[in-house]
């Protein structure tokens, strides 16, 4: 594994040194967006040419993989392959790379089917039901739905209409339970009690799928936030202020552009601070962070800022949000503007102290982070002092 680090320009440690990235992650950070422009090109091309510090092309696809980018990756690395002749570009591994992009773009064909079929089922039922995350994400943001994964498909509903929905799944052959690989196993009390109490989300439901994806879960949100966390987004704001997205011939209920950024961004301030979250390792994935960069991207003009600031002070979110964006701008400095991350800023009253503690739902007392952001967002020991969690799903 390369052990030699150079400094990122753009990117700084909390006390102002520039950090200190290793080849394997600014090469995953330059191809972690749909769009790279030409000088970014021109460094990837540098860094998987040098000789010195050679790039580790297998730690370049663990990571790839650890955080969620493998597809969006491998598919810009199989271009530059195709296309140029780049000396030092290591084939194999950019086919192993590129074969997460096609795999996923034959995924996601079958979850688009499914998009369609719940969304004509809510209509029938009359109710209100928004694709939220991947389902968002991959046939509305990503121009290349193959390039974004996604593990289930999240929907989001209000509480009272979440029934009807359920029964609507039901009639498309989705059952609550655990699936495993020959059935699908129902909730022990436990299991149900935990969900009910701690969940922002009910059961998830499942169905046996085909070859791509084997199984198909529906995770039915109902709220957009964990009990007990002191904050939340209103449900209904968020889907009156939906719109409507087309992708070929499918038809569904996307979130606005500044409610799609509140959600994220509250999300990663979700699973980089609950135990439960953070042993499974979802608060080091870099895909979370390239999802808000692309809806701002893919907004363009039509992301208003001063309403996004608007509604977090309705939805009195102003720490989650901050927390998720502040970090995104470490990685990718100019995918949030400076006076909106300061308002942000100023919105928190400890602001530094919000972005460095982690456990404060779980523990007797929050822990704070001894590495800065970057270093140990890409480091996978800095995990290993990590408090075990008690969660039953």
């Amino acid at each position: 594994m390369s052990s030699q680090r150079r400094a990122m320009p753009g990117h700084r440690r909390e006390g102002g040194r520039m950090a200190e990235l290793s080849a394997e992650s600014e090469l995953l950070l330059l191809l972690s967006r749909q769009q790279v422009t030409d000088t970014q090109m021109a460094r990837v091309r540098t860094i998987i040419s040098q000789d010195e510090p050679r790039l580790d092309w297998g730690h370049l696809a663990v990571q790839a993989a650890r955080h969620r980018v493998a597809p969006l990756v491998g598919w810009h690395l199989w271009r530059l392959l195709t296309t140029e002749r780049v000396a030092g570009i290591d084939s194999p591994v950019v086919l192993l790379l590129y074969s997460a992009y096609r795999d996923t773009q034959r995924a996601n064909e079958l979850m688009l089917a499914e998009v369609q079929a719940i969304s004509d089922a809510a209509a029938d039922q009359g109710i209100t039901v928004l694709m939220r995350k991947g389902g968002h994400l991959a046939f509305a943001v990503y121009q290349e739905p193959g390039t974004r994964p996604m593990g289930d498909l999240d929907v989001l509903v209000t509480r009272e209409e979440a029934p009807t929905l359920v029964k609507a799944l039901e009639g498309l052959g989705y059952v609550e339970g655990n699936p495993t690989r020959v059935d699908i196993v129902p909730l022990s009390k436990r299991e149900r009690a935990f969900w009910r109490l701690y969940g922002s989300d009910l059961p998830k439901m499942n169905k046996f799928g085909e070859f791509h994806r084997p199984i198909v879960s529906i995770d039915i949100n109902v709220s957009l936030a964990l009990p007990g966390k002191g904050y939340d987004v209103p449900v209904g704001a968020v889907l009156a202020h939906a719109g409507r997205h087309r992708y070929g011939d499918a038809s569904f209920l996307v979130p606005s552009p500044e409610d799609a950024v509140i959600d994220l961004a509250a999300h990663i301030y979700k699973t980089s601070t609950t135990l439960r979250f953070m042993n499974r390792g979802k608060h080091r994935q870099l895909l979370k962070y390239v999802d808000i960069a692309e809806v701002v991207r893919r907004a363009g003009p039509d992301l208003s800022w001063d309403l996004l600031l608007e509604r977090v002070d309705e939805y009195a979110v102003a720490g989650p949000v901050f927390y998720g964006l502040a970090h995104l701008r470490m990685l990718f400095p100019d995918a949030v503007p400076a006076d909106a991350l300061t308002a942000l800023r100023q919105r928190c009253p400890e602001p530094e102290r919000l972005l460095n503690e982690y456990g404060q739902w779980d523990l007797p007392e929050p822990r704070a982070w001894q590495q800065d952001f970057l270093t140990r967002f890409f480091d996978p020991d800095a995990d290993r002092d990590l408090p075990a969690s008690k969660s039953l799903v």
